[in-house]
């Protein structure tokens, strides 16, 4: 009888950014696993069974799944005998290892909190936005494939942007905001500032976007995990 392992269980996540980086981790190693995901809960159920030389990767894979995890577990058996366990232990706190883009719509922010007193060209309001810590401009996604647009439409996006990082972003107390930017000594004693990098992208779709962000290991954090908790 071939030697097998077998992971069961359960996890609950703060966003389904999490939850799909977790899907996608254990998807890579293990493509056959029973994967059951309720995006209402932001909860994944857990079925895998591989051949025990594929132990030591996939011991690597719960090690991180559970530390995206809010809450749940994931018990592992060698030939149906009890193993280990990997309990949640969500990292939550900034990770260099771990980059972080917000992706969103001006249709998604104007449907969480109205609509921008602003004049809009089509081709800026239907641009995806983003923002994510700056120290991660060097490694962050380039777009190179965004249209040109003209000055006024320039200006435009970015004084969207600094309005919604000003009045929105940096002020938030969503539960995911700090595992996206980390905080730096503020100009007066005992204070604390966040830095962003901002940005549109003409001409692209969001699912454009966030393909872009991914192949650069970003976790894309949707505007409604980064405000559904607030």
């Amino acid at each position: 009888m071939t030697a097998t392992v077998h992971y069961k269980g359960e996890f609950y996540f703060v966003s389904l950014a999490e939850l799909d980086a977790v899907k996608r981790l254990i998807g890579t190693e293990a493509p056959q696993a029973l994967l059951k995901v309720d995006g209402s809960v932001k909860k994944i159920t857990i079925e895998v069974t591989e051949p025990f030389e594929k132990r030591e990767a996939l011991q690597g894979v719960f090690s991180t799944a559970a530390s995206y995890a809010a809450s749940g577990m994931v018990l592992c058996y060698h030939n149906n005998a009890f193993a280990d366990v990997f309990c949640a232990g969500r990292i939550n706190e900034f990770s260099l290892d771990r980059p972080c883009i917000i992706l969103f719509t001006l249709r998604e922010f104007e449907e969480t909190f109205g609509k921008l007193d602003m004049e809009i060209s089509q081709v800026v309001y239907d641009s995806p936005f983003y923002f994510y810590e700056i120290s991660l401009e060097d490694i962050g996604p380039s777009f190179e494939d965004e249209i040109p647009i003209s000055g006024e439409d320039f200006d435009t996006g970015f004084a969207i942007l600094r309005k919604i990082w000003k009045e929105y972003v940096a002020i938030s107390a969503t539960p995911v905001f700090p595992i996206v930017f980390k905080l730096y000594e503020g100009s007066r004693p005992d204070t604390h500032a966040v830095q962003g990098t901002e940005g549109f992208v003409p001409g692209y779709t969001l699912e454009q976007a966030i393909e872009e962000a991914r192949e650069c290991n970003f976790m894309v954090l949707r505007w409604s995990d980064f405000w559904d908790n607030n």
